[in-house]
């Protein structure tokens, strides 16, 4: 005959062995997986938030680049980048981090310079549709993260409701027991 142990924390029954039930260790199994489920959410919040401060900061340099006060209409028309020649660097910087090609010419030359780095028309025409491709990357990406995410929920919430039925089931058939060893006693 097999010891019955009653465990007295979660951990302890997560870490119990099989037994001769079956309903207890499908509650078992599913329990575990809801546990790694758990963590495997969290890191996937983790995830959804981090893309979801790229877009943000993808909108707020996109921001700051239509506030360039250019000194005209033509290609040639320039104007100061940031109001201090540190704000020119930081986006500069921020537009390298998020992928835009050919940074490093317009960092060296803002690191030379005294004051805001001065852009052209014809620059902030060329940032724009490559700012705007990297903004659509990552909404792409913010959706696929979110339905990951979404399916990561779905998959906690079955296996945490299989283990709490399967201990239903089990504590239901063991009342059955009791009672009809009673009826027959």
């Amino acid at each position: 005959m097999t010891e019955v142990v009653t465990p007295t924390a979660l951990s302890e029954w997560l870490e119990s062995d099989n037994s001769a039930c079956v309903l207890h260790n499908l509650a078992i199994v599913n329990a575990r997986l809801s546990n790694v489920l758990s963590e495997v959410l969290n890191l996937q919040k983790d995830i959804v938030t981090e893309v979801s401060d790229v877009i943000k900061k993808i909108s707020q340099l996109g921001n700051e680049i239509r506030r360039v006060k250019l000194d005209g209409v033509e290609n040639s028309s320039q104007g100061p980048l940031g109001s201090t020649k540190e704000d020119s660097l930081r986006i500069l910087k921020a537009l390298k981090d998020l992928g835009i090609p050919n940074m490093d010419a317009d960092i060296n030359a803002a690191s030379s310079g005294t004051g805001p780095y001065m852009v052209k028309k014809i620059w902030i025409d060329s940032i724009t549709p490559s700012l705007q491709g990297v903004s659509e990357s990552e909404s792409n990406r913010s959706q696929q993260e979110g339905l990951r995410l979404q399916t990561f929920t779905n998959r906690y919430t079955q296996f945490a409701e299989q283990a709490s039925s399967a201990l239903q089931k089990k504590a239901q058939n063991h009342g059955s027991l009791v009672n009809n060893l009673r009826i027959a006693g």
